[in-house]
């Protein structure tokens, strides 16, 4: 063989190897990690199965965006408590739907012992205190200031997770994002600091339901981040709903009268927000963290709290004031800061806080 043979078989073996490796660097897709930036790794996905995990962080974003405007928008009808226990029988009903109901509940009882008392733990604070504050506060709030002060869960979550599981310790990256979300928080507290302290009455149920929603985090995070989410979920609504009925016959409470003369306009809402605001929601939610980096989730869900308010504007008429637009993108700064300057140190550890945090899959 010649030389020019050699080097014509050359070229065409590096055209052929040139050929594969640009093949399958376009079947690999880029997993950005943000608390490392500008560090990039390669990981190898199918376009499938990526293109599925982009489009349930999209359904995901929206979805999340309509929970405090349907609940708003029942709440003109139906009292806290009702609301809580037909949102947490329509999400138990499609969550079993979904995944099967004899499958599930074959899996619950053969569930190990030591998840029972932590499971009724996270059922009566997630299931019940949480929800039943938070509805309350809805019903004297806006949609808007709901999604604003419901913020304030990320930082009550990292006080306690250092304060009581003392697996993190401060950071200035904790620091810096947290005071950013107070000051944001208490910028649309202060409508801009123009006025005196003044809240809306329901305002400070908020808060106090974030608290109650970062405690359930810390239950969720200490004993239950092994167990599948939807043995979670059906035990907590199985927990909550199961309470309503034990202490219905103490107290005196409208559920039944509600019910008969609740408006057939709002079934859309009602409808929409147990599948949509609930089990859509939680659906996608882990359907995009099993298919994209999970950091990319964290990163992108950030942008329901634009998607909250606008749905709020544009569904429920509210008004979208200045110290919203500045309150608000400052609390989005504090949250996108956490992502950006990392307080995980790694990628099951975020997989983790988000679960415990998303605290309508809870």
């Amino acid at each position: 063989m010649d030389s020019s043979d050699s080097s014509d078989s050359f070229l065409e073996a590096n055209r052929i190897y040139q050929t594969r490796r640009n093949h399958d660097i376009i079947l690999r897709l880029f997993d950005t990690n943000i608390r490392h930036w500008p560090l990039v790794s390669l990981r190898k996905r199918s376009l499938e199965s990526q293109s599925i995990g982009w489009i349930a962080l999209v359904v995901m974003i929206l979805a999340s965006s309509t929970y405090n405007s349907f609940g708003k928008q029942l709440s003109g009808a139906l009292s806290p408590l009702s609301i809580l226990v037909l949102s947490e029988f329509l999400t138990a009903f499609f969550v079993l739907l979904s995944f099967g109901v004899f499958p599930t509940v074959r899996r619950l009882f053969a569930m190990k012992r030591k998840y029972v008392l932590p499971l009724i733990a996270l059922g009566l604070c997630n299931g019940l205190l949480a929800p039943l504050l938070f509805f309350s506060g809805l019903q004297y709030t806006t949609a808007i200031n709901a999604e604003l002060f419901g913020r304030m869960e990320m930082v009550f979550l990292m006080v306690l997770a250092i304060a009581i599981l003392r697996q993190e310790h401060w950071t200035r990256a904790h620091i810096i994002a947290s005071s950013v979300i107070i000051f944001g928080i208490a910028f649309v507290a202060l409508r801009g600091f123009s006025e005196d302290f003044s809240t809306r009455p329901g305002d400070p149920l908020i808060l106090l339901s974030t608290f109650a929603y970062a405690c359930g985090g810390i239950i969720f995070k200490k004993y239950l981040h092994k167990l599948d989410s939807e043995l979670v979920i059906v035990s907590r609504a199985s927990v909550a709903v199961g309470a309503f009925f034990l202490v219905s016959p103490f107290i005196e409470h409208p559920l039944r009268e509600e019910l008969l003369v609740f408006p057939a306009a709002l079934v859309p809402a009602l409808l929409g927000f147990g599948f949509v605001s609930r089990f859509l929601n939680l659906f996608s939610f882990y359907e995009a963290i099993e298919r994209i980096p999970v950091s990319a989730v964290s990163l992108f869900s950030t942008i329901n709290i634009v998607c909250g308010i606008a749905f709020a504007h544009f569904y429920l008429g509210e008004p979208i004031l200045w110290y919203h637009l500045v309150g608000g993108g400052l609390i989005l700064l504090g949250v996108l800061l956490l992502e950006i300057l990392g307080v995980h140190q790694n990628e099951s550890e975020l997989e983790q806080h988000m679960k415990q945090h998303h605290r309508h899959h809870l």
